[in-house]
């Protein structure tokens, strides 16, 4: 015979029912909520730019053009005939190249052709071009070039004070008994002369002359390292050529203003990056598996952990945030947040996160943030400065390497100051 139960006893179970059922019901809510923050932080859409501002000093890349016209060839222009005296001939030379502001989208290169006289400057004619760059944002470089070609369609300009100077020059090698007989106003006249058909019919053929074996005055190639671009613009500063990229990433946007980070060494090349660049670029380093996945709750790295990691950057107090989401059996969501004190010392980044908060739970999971920005914090930026590393320039053929000498954080974005060095070349085999 089945026993029943005691009368009374279903009323006695029956309030305790909700409670035996929370915690598995309230647990059920707690993972789908998480899994869903997950997966919506995974599928974050790119955001409009521009995300990277790098500022190239014109003074920094004339220098670096400079070396190459050392063997370009002379041309020996005679004189103008004063009477029965000779007054002999100059040496015409292209003596620099300097990059300089120009409209929107191109850079401007005035190039110096110098007159000289036993090796001393007596005037200078000036060729004022304007360089169109090739963008190519899928490759992630900007390329300027000049060659013989574009300067054929540019007319040199002599300014007045050059003018001037060359009249004085004509002047000072008249021998002093012809100058009795020849009047300055003669001179002067002579001088201009000689300098109006130097501009004009004479021209061609000493630009042919001097450009003679010369493929480009002006080849720079500037590559902004492995970072996923969709656009590259071009401005023409005060000072540098600033250029500013667009990346494929879910980063916020540069403010307005230049590309020179403020304050910064206006000697050395600028980079402003978005703060977001740089915690997309982890992000993206740890789906590769370049950087761990998986940390256990001390925050160490760890293939069996817990907890899945990713990393924000939001502009304001404490703007790096690191995630944490544990998506099964104890479900839950960390986020950490701090402030990152970032300087360059013995040409690497040391990076210091003092105010490391454990910010957000959702779940009964506990942690140390301090773990957290002790290791994944810092990769963040290191993957910051092998960015700011890879940019490389490459001008007339030789190679130059971007090194981080400063390093800054504001609350919304990275500043690097790069020095540039010309790339060891490769050791040629003994034989």
């Amino acid at each position: 015979m089945r026993a029943r139960p005691a009368p009374g006893l279903g009323l006695v179970l029956a309030p305790l029912i909700p409670l035996l059922l929370a915690p598995a019901g309230c647990a059920s809510s707690v993972c789908s909520k998480v899994q869903a923050d997950r997966a919506a932080f995974t599928r974050r859409a790119a955001t409009p730019g521009p995300h990277l501002a790098l500022a190239v000093p014109y003074a920094t890349l004339s220098q670096s053009v400079q070396r190459s016209l050392a063997g370009m060839p002379q041309v020996r222009l005679p004189l103008p005939d004063l009477g029965p005296v000779d007054l002999g001939s100059l040496a015409v030379a292209i003596r620099s190249v300097a990059f300089r502001p120009a409209p929107a989208g191109s850079v401007g290169a005035r190039v110096t052709v110098a007159l000289t006289s036993q090796g001393k400057p007596v005037t200078a004619l000036e060729l004022d071009a304007v360089i169109a760059p090739r963008l190519d944002p899928r490759e992630g470089s900007v390329r300027l070039r000049l060659g013989a070609a574009d300067l054929r369609e540019v007319r040199p300009s002599l300014p007045p004070a050059e003018r001037k100077r060359f009249a004085e020059f004509l002047l000072s090698i008249v021998p002093g008994a012809a100058r009795a007989l020849v009047g300055r106003e003669q001179v002067e006249a002579l001088a201009e002369t000689f300098l109006r058909e130097l501009v004009g019919g004479r021209w061609p053929q000493i630009r042919d002359n001097l450009l003679q074996g010369t493929d480009d005055l002006v080849d720079v190639e500037i590559d902004l390292g492995d970072v996923p671009l969709t656009k590259i613009e071009l401005k023409s500063g005060a000072a540098d050529l600033e250029l500013w990229a667009h990346a494929a990433l879910p980063a916020a946007a540069l403010s307005s203003g230049t590309a020179r980070p403020a304050g910064s060494d206006a000697r050395l090349v600028g980079l402003r990056m978005s703060g977001g660049v740089a915690a997309a670029l982890a992000n993206r380093a740890i789906a590769s598996g370049q950087i761990p996945e998986r940390y256990n709750r001390d925050g160490a790295p760890d293939p069996r952990g817990e907890l899945v990691a990713g990393v924000d950057w939001r502009a304001g107090e404490r703007p790096l945030k690191v995630h944490a989401w544990s998506t099964e059996g104890t479900c839950a969501r960390l986020t950490f947040g701090g402030t990152p004190k970032v300087g360059a010392r013995g040409g690497e980044l040391a990076v210091d996160v003092a105010d490391g908060t454990l910010e957000e739970v959702t779940g009964a999971l506990r942690v140390r943030a301090a773990v957290w920005f002790s290791g994944l914090g810092r990769q963040t930026f290191t993957i910051s400065e092998s960015v700011a590393d890879a940019i490389e320039f490459e001008i007339l053929g030789v190679d130059y390497r971007a090194r981080v000498v400063a390093a800054a954080v504001s609350p919304a974005e990275l500043e690097f100051s790069l020095a540039l060095a010309e790339a060891p070349q490769p050791a040629t085999p003994r034989r």
